[in-house]
This record gives structure tokens, sequence and C-alpha cells, in this order.
């Protein structure tokens, strides 16, 4: 089953990954404005977090604030997504996972331009995935207890992490 669950997942993306739209990484103003318009139910909004560094950054972060556990980090450089990820922490009610997964689905499209089905479809994926390994990881042993998994778009990089403590969306932008 684990087996068929992989190699059925791997086909979706690769079929996604042969549809790739364009090889260049999405503008992070867009990303925002995008973001925001689809994820009205859990009000979220982009703030400029207070950094205190000795080195130099040429990047702009931002955190996501919203009216659930849902947070999440926002790097660009100019107007170049750089680096998206959005978390939930663990126990979360059914309720709250919802959202997550919506806002999820809603990061997806704003990176890549994707319609809401072909979003959807692969963060249910990805989300499966991770699930399965987690619980392989488990069964296993591992001292690090995780589910990951990743797929490579043309304009960029999608991971998804799970562990018995949250879970995690990670964008990363190509070009960078």
């Amino acid at each position: 089953m684990r087996h068929l669950l992989a190699a059925s997942g791997f086909l979706f993306l690769s079929t996604l990954a042969a549809s790739a739209q364009s090889g260049r990484a999405p503008s992070c103003g867009m990303f925002q404005s995008t973001f925001i318009r689809e994820t009205n139910e859990v009000n979220a909004a982009f703030v400029r977090p207070l950094v205190v560094s000795r080195n130099a950054s040429r990047s702009d972060f931002f955190d996501l604030v919203t009216n659930v556990r849902i947070d999440g980090l926002l790097e660009c450089q100019g107007d170049t997504l750089v680096r998206f990820e959005v978390k939930i922490g663990l126990p979360s009610d059914a309720a709250t996972m919802a959202k997550f997964e919506q806002v999820q689905t809603a990061a997806v499209r704003a990176a890549l331009g994707w319609a809401p089905a072909r979003a959807t479809k692969a963060v249910t994926t990805m989300s499966k995935e991770a699930d399965e390994y987690l619980r392989a990881s488990s069964q296993r042993g591992d001292v690090v207890v995780a589910g990951k998994t990743e797929y490579h778009e043309g304009g960029a990089d999608l991971g998804m992490i799970w562990t018995p403590r949250d879970r995690t969306l990670v964008i990363v932008g190509s070009g960078i």
C-alpha cells in the first residue's frame, strides 16, 4: 500500500511538473496580495518583524499574522519571492486544521498561479505522502520522527514536513 501511494503521488506530481507554467520566481508583491485575498477567512496579513542582526541581509522579511494558530514567514529579495514557510502547531482542532489546508492551498496558488483544483490536489497529495512517511518514521523508531515530501515546479520548489508536533509547508522560489 505504501509503495502504491508513493508511486501514485510521484506520477501525479511528475504530471504537474511537466505542465509548469513558467521558469521564473514568483513576484513577492503579487504573492502577498493573492495570498491575502484568498485567505480572508483567517484574516491574514504580512507585517515587518523587528530584526536585530550584525549581518546585512539583502532580503526583506515579513511575518504572517492570522486570527488562528497559523504562523508564517515570507522572505523576498526586491520583488522576488525567495521563501515562504507556513506552520501550525499540534494538537489542533479540526476547524483549525481545515483552515490550515486552505492557507496551504492559497500559498501554492499565489506562488505558482495555479487553478484552485490543481493547488488543492497538490496539497492533498503531498499531505498524504507526508502522513505516510511520518507513520513509517515512527514505526522504524527513527531518532527524528518526521515525514517529508517535496515537489519541484518550474517556478518554485514545494516541501512539506510533518512531525508529531507540527505541520509545515515551505515554498522556495527558483533562481535565487
